[in-house]
């Protein structure tokens, strides 16, 4: 399949190196509105040609498959072009600004006989497959609750708050929070299904550029129940999901390697927090070995996007089940747009 990319910014680099990895796939251009860009790009990734206009590559190129890159607002019509061209869509997140232009999206996308796909790269990390193989297996027993924490300091040097460059997400309903919500919704509706009623407390910390810094949901699923969160005060950086099931409960830090459970343990009760104990620290010390080891080898911390493109392009070659469906990425969507504060302050 011949893919093409519009958007050459810092996660572009993953998907440009995992495509170049895939077997069957042509990685035929990448497009930037910065010239500079676009070339260094495609000469470092052996790109054949690069464009600054998505029309004329769209035209030139004709791509099966088109990954949108670029800041969230300009989603929408960069997609909707490349249906009209007769290109599948993977999509990063947030997929639109709102939920009417995604609902037109996958409108456009079923008219054309093509497919929308958000990267819902979390949902593909090996601690959520691990537990939601133990699921559909019955080990872990029925869902009743999902916890997803993020924690992470973006109000520093390095974080959304620059005020000499201010951050496309800024302006987006919740502010660079929102940018999380999809990572935080995708997890909630893999556990626990779509979403019934949610109730949301936005906040503000610190004085800072970002309308809010402090966010907490509660929702319930089909399922289930989630609890979902983004501190921007809360240390160290963590990305913590914890599943409680019916017979077991799991829970993994997914900016690292590390995950964990605990269930019946064949031992008397008052012993079991003990042996409880002993396996989780042998856990966590295994995790941070390979924490470590992969900073310096693979996809790192993007191994979920990896996974989730390597299922991807063969589905869509074999007119197979995709991994992230039409009805995923609305659900997900649907679940983010009730979480979203209803006013900026």
């Amino acid at each position: 399949m011949k893919a093409a990319l519009i958007g050459a910014g810092q996660i572009a680099r993953q998907h440009l190196a995992c495509l170049k990895t895939l077997p069957g796939v042509e990685l035929a251009a990448v497009c930037d509105l910065s010239p500079a860009t676009a070339e260094a790009v495609a000469e470092r990734y052996g790109v054949p040609a690069w464009f600054t206009s998505h029309l004329a590559m769209l035209e030139k190129v004709r791509p099966d498959v088109v990954h949108v890159t670029t800041p969230p607002t300009s989603h929408f019509r960069l997609a909707m072009d490349s249906f009209d061209a007769g290109a599948h869509v993977i999509v990063e997140k947030p997929a639109t600004s709102t939920f009417d232009e995604l609902q037109a999206l996958a409108q456009r996308a079923q008219e054309a006989g093509r497919h929308l796909i958000e990267d819902h790269n979390y949902v593909f990390n090996r601690a959520p497959q691990e537990i939601l193989r133990r699921i559909k297996s019955g080990e872990f027993g029925a869902v009743t609750h999902v916890e997803v924490l993020i924690c992470l300091d973006i109000l520093g040097p390095n974080g959304f708050a620059d005020p000499n460059s201010p951050h496309p997400a800024l302006t987006l309903a919740g502010g660079a929070i929102a940018d999380f919500l999809p990572h935080l919704a995708s997890l909630a509706h893999l556990f626990v299904g779509s979403y019934r009623a949610a109730q949301t407390v936005w906040t503000k910390r610190k004085p800072s550029p970002l309308p809010f810094d402090e966010f907490r949901g509660l929702v319930e699923g089909e399922r289930g129940t989630a609890a979902l969160g983004f501190s921007a005060s809360s240390q160290p950086d963590a990305f913590w999901l914890r599943v409680y099931g019916e017979r077991m409960q799991a829970a993994a830090n997914l900016f690292e390697t590390r995950l964990t459970f605990d269930g019946p343990r064949n031992v008397p009760k008052p012993l079991r927090p003990f042996f409880s104990g002993l396996e989780e620290g042998k856990t966590i010390r295994r995790a941070a070995l390979t924490t470590l080891l992969r900073k310096f080898k693979g996809p790192g911390a993007y191994e979920g996007l990896w996974e989730l493109l390597a299922r991807t392009y063969p589905a869509l070659a074999d007119g197979a089940a995709l991994p992230v469906t039409a009805n995923d990425v609305l659900e997900v969507n649907r679940m983010v747009e009730a979480l979203k504060p209803r006013e900026q302050p």
